[in-house]
């Protein structure tokens, strides 16, 4: 399938789209082919896209949960919607923050659930990702009152946010039919995860001002 909306490259990009690409590469590694059809099409909406991704997604720029953890619930909600897109991406980042090729495979279905590789907080994520994606969250008192025994509110609130970030990137990848990038693009998103702080994100953010 063909992607249905073109994306702006760097070559083309003017004002707003520019910088978001810019601050994209900066805070997230790469400008992803998503980025490039919002920036294209709605270069204001992406710019604070970009910033609330990676405020959410990587290490050390505000969120108090573990990194790895936020990732395996993105991880886990790409797999679940079977956003290849959003699958490669997020597990190809997992990687870089230490997630195994073994992890990865047993995600792909249920395996997880019974494996020694996942500790106790990583299965009630993977859990809670999958139920926040079927939205059977809401309901499941059994799975709620583990994440309670197992998190603070604080790590429950962004680890919630993760999952629900990525089901809204996940349906915009595949309404646009968005292509995937050569496997090494994905990858430049290593390059960012020791290198952002506070200070870039607010950056980024003011630049717009």
């Amino acid at each position: 399938m063909r992607q249905r909306l073109p994306g702006i490259s760097d070559a083309d990009a003017t004002g707003v789209a520019k910088d978001t690409l810019a601050g994209s590469t900066k805070l997230l590694g790469r400008s992803s082919n998503l980025l490039r059809i919002l920036s294209a099409h709605t270069p204001y909406l992406a710019r604070w896209f970009i910033g609330f991704v990676a405020a959410v997604r990587q290490p050390n720029v505000g969120a108090v949960s573990d990194v790895r953890l936020r990732n395996l619930a993105t991880i886990k909600t790409s797999m679940t919607n079977e956003c290849k897109y959003c699958a490669t991406h997020t597990s190809i980042y997992g990687q870089a923050i230490g997630v195994s090729e073994a992890q990865l495979e047993m995600m792909k279905g249920d395996a997880w659930r019974d494996s020694p590789l996942f500790g106790e907080r990583e299965k009630a994520t993977i859990a809670w990702a999958e139920a926040v994606t079927r939205n059977t969250a809401k309901s499941d008192k059994a799975l709620w009152d583990t994440m309670k025994r197992l998190f603070s509110d604080a790590e429950i609130v962004e680890i919630t946010m993760a999952s629900a970030m990525f089901n809204m990137i996940n349906r915009l990848n595949d309404t646009f039919w968005t292509e995937l990038e050569t496997v090494e693009y994905p990858r430049r998103q290593g390059n960012a995860v020791t290198r952002v702080t506070v200070t870039d994100i607010e950056s980024f953010a003011s630049g717009f001002a």
